[in-house]
């Protein structure tokens, strides 16, 4: 009897062992696609290959769980999963797959960077409002974007440049052959994701011939509504000295458009409306307002005002007298001056005189 239980003891040790060496069959997995370093956007396709037993694949961005599925195919050695790349911040990305089969095994992927960019370009121009270009120029982008592609530019004549943008983030424009004016620019960056940004209606001048101007300003940078002002002179007047030889005139003023103030601009010769010829002026509450007025452009009521001697002449006449044509004069004042008795508004004025080009 004791020797029948020993026997019984032994077989049963024996069983016990053969179960517990049983090796549990390896898995592995890897990405397969994207490549390391691909840039990625939106929806993104991750192919995970993998070998054994695997139950369950689950793909990794750092070290959240992003996209997972069930096995379903034993015979099947891949799978693609779909990522929301949106998930992650742009940048680097480093992905990771990890197989499980269905027991307690576990096994992860060498890992993978990725560049996610799923942010449109910020685009401004590397110029200031009414920035200065000329001859043949390379025109500076101030992007935020770290993938720009492509850049179209056009103006209200047509388009300057449609191509590609390398690191520097300008564009070429030979500008020696453009009107000398105010151009007004569209500018679309498209990355190498796809997204799109624009800049709309940005003010640049072409100048070749001639330049910017330092204002004199009468009384001074400002306006300001007194409480006899129905009885004195509250107007302010910038000026600039007239030369021979200038065919356009371009001049802007500008405020701060949250003080809701109603301003009328008026550009001419001589010191002022009242003393001098207006050319031009407009209304604005806006913040902002533009003139630009070729010699050629007067009309005839103005021209009748000129010396005999300048009404033929392509250029504005000149002179050294500043109460007749030796000062170009821009004219500030409030419309609703009721509306702001007491009040004071800082305003800026510029002027851009362009010159007739020198004979060949």
């Amino acid at each position: 009897m004791a020797r029948s239980i020993g026997l019984l003891a032994t077989i049963l040790l024996a069983g016990a062992c053969d179960e517990g060496s049983t090796t549990p069959e390896e898995i592995t997995c890897a990405i397969l696609s994207p490549a390391d370093g691909t840039l990625v956007h939106d929806l993104q396709a991750v192919e995970i290959g993998y070998t054994g037993p695997v139950a369950r694949v689950e793909l990794l961005a750092g070290d959240t769980v992003v996209a997972s599925t069930d096995i379903l195919d034993e015979a099947a050695e891949a799978v693609t999963l779909e990522w929301d790349s949106a998930s992650s911040a742009d940048g680097a990305v480093t992905l990771t797959a990890r197989a499980l089969d269905a027991g307690e095994l576990t096994m992860t992927s060498a890992p993978l960077a990725v560049d996610v960019d799923n942010t449109a370009p910020a685009v401004a121009l590397g110029l200031d409002r009414f920035g200065l270009v000329r001859g043949d120029a390379t025109v500076p982008l101030d992007l935020v974007e770290a993938h720009p592609a492509t850049a179209r530019v056009a103006d209200q004549f047509g388009t300057i440049y449609d191509g590609p943008l390398d690191a520097s983030g300008a564009f070429p424009w030979d500008a020696t052959t453009a009107e000398e004016r105010v151009h007004w620019l569209d500018v679309e960056v498209v990355d190498a994701a796809g997204h799109s940004g624009s800049l709309l209606h940005f003010p640049v001048i072409v100048v070749n011939h001639g330049d910017a101007y330092e204002v004199e300003y009468d009384p001074a940078a400002r306006l300001f509504v007194p409480a006899d002002y129905a009885t004195v002179e509250y107007h302010t007047r910038g000026m600039v000295p007239t030369h021979a030889g200038v065919k356009r005139l371009i001049s802007w003023i500008t405020w701060d458009p949250t003080a809701d103030w109603l301003v009328e601009y008026t550009i001419g010769e001589g010191l002022c409306p009242h003393r001098g010829i207006s050319f031009v002026s407009a209304e604005s509450r806006s913040g902002e307002i533009v003139l630009e007025l070729g010699r050629d452009e007067l009309p005839s009521s103005i021209i009748t005002l000129f010396p005999v001697e300048d009404r033929a002449s392509s250029t504005f006449p000149s002179n050294d007298d500043p109460l007749t044509f030796g000062m170009f004069f821009g004219h500030a004042s409030p419309l609703e001056p009721a509306e702001h008795v007491e009040e004071t508004l800082p305003i800026e004025m510029h002027y851009v005189l362009i010159d007739e080009a020198p004979a060949p």
